[in-house]
């Protein structure tokens, strides 16, 4: 194999990337949307616009939406004419500078809130192409209609396969439901867990899991490295306890844990990675998702180390043998490297090409 193109194919690569950003815009009448992007952004890296209407304090649901329903029947009868559309307070942000856009807005009368359908209409078209995902809050009707003036506002938006219907009644649980929602569509941002990637190893076997950004997981982050006893409890986990208690706040997520789950059970201050899956449970607060080797959770023993794991590291080429390793050296998913293995490892924090 020729390691020097494939290490120049290599360096092309991290120098070229760029980093995911997500933009999250939402309109808010009752408050229930706000609650509802307060919950998306304690679990992701986001930039928030709140949409907001030129003229204030209208009451649009008063008699009979005497105000609301003119809006939403103005823009039915005329939607490719701006005029149609509610004014709006000026926008700071381009969406065209973000990967990801999720947009948050109330449901009027079946159609969506006219304030963020003006948006819509105006920036639409900066986000051709970029993913566009949907949470809608509403009393008790379906969202489809909510669904379809997105799409016509944003007909070249890559949409994620599934909004997110989230009723009035359960925005207490807009956590939990927001939580599901982001795994159920895969959804993925490289700078929402910049530099929180950590691997658990009992030198055989090997974890790669992703944190989230809540102060628990940011907590087990920062007193890393660190050693302890793996445990067996049930038949669906295993846990260890770190040297200090993990500290943890309001924004913890709780929820259901699939298998793959690291999570802190708060009463009893012990770390759980699942490699079956549990219920929500109160206290046990998710810090993140396995992303290798899921299938090595059951499988540890013994004394198992905690640390940062970073794959995106500078790249070095070592020009001795192969057998020459003097520290513990990973291949890319974070399995150990055998003394014999060449190409890419990580080695020392570090990707090395190895001859």
């Amino acid at each position: 194999m020729n390691y020097r193109f494939f290490l120049s194919l290599l360096l092309t690569a991290t120098i070229t990337a760029v980093q995911a950003k997500t933009l999250v815009a939402y309109y808010s009448y009752t408050g229930n949307c706000e609650a509802i992007a307060t919950a998306l952004t304690q679990q992701i890296h986001a930039d928030v616009l709140e949409i907001e209407p030129a003229e204030k304090g209208l009451r649009y649901e008063a008699n009979g939406y005497a105000l609301g329903t003119p809006l939403l029947n103005a823009i039915k009868a005329n939607p490719n004419d701006s005029a149609s559309y509610p004014a709006i307070d000026p926008v700071s942000v381009a969406p065209a500078d973000y990967d990801n856009i999720i947009i948050i807005a109330p449901l009027w009368w079946s159609q969506m809130a006219a304030p963020m359908q003006t948006f819509l209409f105006n920036y639409g078209r900066q986000m051709a192409g970029k993913r566009i995902g949907l949470i809608v809050s509403s009393a008790s009707s379906g969202i489809s209609g909510v669904e379809a003036d997105c799409k016509r506002l944003v007909p070249d938006g890559n949409y994620y396969g599934k909004s997110l219907w989230i009723r009035a009644s359960q925005v207490r649980n807009a956590s939990t439901l927001v939580s599901d929602w982001l795994q159920q569509i895969n959804f993925t941002d490289n700078s929402t867990t910049d530099g929180m990637k950590i691997r658990v190893s009992d030198g055989t076997n090997a974890i790669i899991y992703e944190l989230n950004q809540t102060s628990a997981a940011r907590s087990l982050y920062q007193m890393l490295p660190l050693e302890a006893a793996v445990q067996n409890y049930g038949n669906n986990e295993k846990i260890f306890y770190p040297p200090t208690a993990v500290s943890y706040g309001a924004d913890c997520i709780e929820g259901d844990c699939p298998a793959g789950t690291l999570a802190l059970f708060s009463p009893w201050g012990n770390v759980v990675m699942y490699y079956g899956a549990a219920s929500r449970y109160n206290g046990l607060y998710i810090l993140g998702k396995a992303i290798e080797g899921e299938d090595h959770i059951s499988r540890l023993t013994g004394t198992i180390r905690v640390e940062t794991f970073d794959s995106t590291t500078a790249v070095e080429v070592v020009n001795t043998d192969r057998k020459a390793y003097t520290t513990e050296a990973y291949t890319l998913s974070g399995t150990p490297a055998t003394h014999s293995q060449a190409g890419i490892v990580i080695k020392g924090g570090k990707k090395v090409v190895v001859k």
